[in-house]
């Protein structure tokens, strides 16, 4: 009877390990799938989580792209305006500067013209002034009146002794002035 005891008791044992381990693996199972589902779902968060991030980093390197761009574009936009500017203003000083040379031409060339002009004049004076002083002389030096009357008519109050067309002749009273009224 011990042995059969002992065989008892070997069986029941041999049962409830086998009870206990199908036990074990029946809990296990549905853990086991539970643990999957959610290392599962965890791994499909961080994908999603992963996936999310680049979509995010990849719109902030695009909006950084274009921020960039409109920035070198406005940059460009306002170089472009800034050396236009100099351009006119260049351009304008250029303008103003030509003026202010053909101003400064003509007025050196109307003040040459001028000068010549009253060079010309007192030169034209100076020879009419010879001139007639030369008419004079020769009109004195060949000034010959036979008498008073052909005298008065170009000399009408007469003349001194000094003059060339004093005849000593025609001065009747001798007191240097012929043909004296």
């Amino acid at each position: 009877m011990k042995k059969y005891l002992v065989g008892l008791f070997a069986l029941l044992l041999i049962l409830s390990l086998v009870a206990c381990s199908s036990e074990s693996s029946n809990t296990s199972k549905p853990e086991d799938k539970n643990e999957e589902q959610i290392s599962e779902d965890k791994a499909k968060a961080e994908e999603e989580a992963k996936a999310k991030e680049e979509e995010e980093a990849k719109a902030k390197a695009e909006a950084e792209a274009k921020a960039k761009a409109e920035e070198e574009a406005k940059a460009k936009a306002e170089a472009e305006a800034k050396a236009k500017a100099e351009a006119e203003a260049k351009a304008q000083a250029e303008a103003e500067a030509k003026a202010q040379a053909e101003a400064e031409a003509k007025a050196k060339a109307e003040a040459e013209a001028k000068a010549k002009a009253e060079a010309e004049a007192k030169a034209q004076a100076e020879a009419e002034a010879r001139a007639k002083a030369e008419a004079e002389a020769a009109a004195a030096e060949s000034e010959h009146f036979a008498n008073c009357t052909e005298l008065r008519k170009v000399y009408p109050n007469g003349v001194a002794s000094d003059h060339p067309a004093y005849q000593s002749k025609m001065d009747r009273d001798k007191d240097n002035f012929a043909c004296e009224r």
